[in-house]
């Protein structure tokens, strides 16, 4: 499976919403220390960085799942990022990866999972929850967590 098909994934999971660029980064960091084995070695590698574990390569995914009419941007007055979401043509290929033999129902299961807990959290508790699982991703922080 391709790497960007998990961010459509969990995009697909979001759905009818849209996640921030932060949860997407911290749904996806989860998702490489919680399953391992099923998205596997190709998968992001996170570093330290400003908010805790960061790959750039997810933007780039996003970039292309928008290219490709299966994601779009979303943009909210007030906020200086934008929001990404999946589109109908993203959600039957997510449809048809989820019931192909290629994701497992355990990463199925832990995709909706997460991306529900993501959700339900502020930035502020997302970052605080990281900071404590995993300080070793907090090092380059510049978001001080209480």
């Amino acid at each position: 499976m391709e790497r960007k098909h998990w961010v459509l994934l969990v995009l697909d999971a979001a759905r009818p919403g849209s996640l921030s660029p932060l949860q997407v980064q911290k749904i996806l960091f989860l998702m490489n220390q919680r399953l391992p084995d099923e998205v596997g070695e190709d998968f992001y590698h996170f570093v330290p960085y400003n908010y805790g574990p960061f790959a750039p390569e997810v933007y780039a995914d996003l970039r292309l799942l928008i290219d490709e009419g299966l994601a779009n941007n979303v943009e909210y007055a007030g906020r200086s990022w934008v929001a990404y979401e999946i589109n109908d043509q993203g959600h039957e290929l997510a449809s048809q990866i989820r019931t192909s033999e290629q994701v497992s129902k355990r990463a199925s299961e832990y995709i909706a999972k997460v991306v529900r807990w993501v959700e339900s959290l502020t930035f502020t508790q997302l970052l605080a929850a990281i900071y404590k699982a995993y300080p070793e991703y907090a090092t380059k922080s510049v978001f001080a967590s209480s």
